[in-house]
């Protein structure tokens, strides 16, 4: 992982804690809602009158919301302006983008912390615990 995402980590570990996504976004002052966005969106980040918002779809399992929180919030952080929906189902590759690739290891690394995860335990196990591709095993 590049450095820069490891210390952005590290810095807000040391501030917040290690603590659920939902929490970090409160503590950041992103607004998160839940909405029905389909069965292709699993989320998407916006700003409203300047005030950074994360919308999740709440058809989607709960562990998944935490990571799709963790995911925007980078992009808020570190991609002012992108706004892309995350993992849509119909994409190609969740790996195509480096912004992506970038959020992603962020969410992987945040959830690790958040969870507990070991490097012993199984890569895939982690990914299917969260629900997510088996296509970011490559990023852990």
């Amino acid at each position: 992982m590049e450095r820069w995402i490891e210390e952005d980590i590290d810095h807000l570990t040391n501030r917040f804690g290690i603590q659920s996504a939902f929490d970090l976004a409160r503590d950041l002052g992103i607004n998160v809602q839940f909405n029905n966005l389909g069965n292709n969106i699993y989320g998407y980040n916006n700003n409203s009158h300047r005030i950074p918002m994360i919308v999740i779809n709440n058809t989607i399992d709960e562990r998944t919301q935490d990571g799709v929180c963790y995911h925007e919030i980078f992009h808020i952080r570190h991609h002012k302006g992108f706004n892309t929906q995350f993992f849509a189902v119909n994409t190609t590759s969740f790996l195509s983008d480096g912004n992506e690739t970038e959020a992603n290891k962020f969410m992987l690394a945040m959830l690790k912390d958040e969870y507990g995860w070991s490097k012993q335990e199984d890569v895939l196990d982690f990914l299917d615990f969260f629900k997510l591709p088996h296509e970011l095993a490559s990023l852990i």
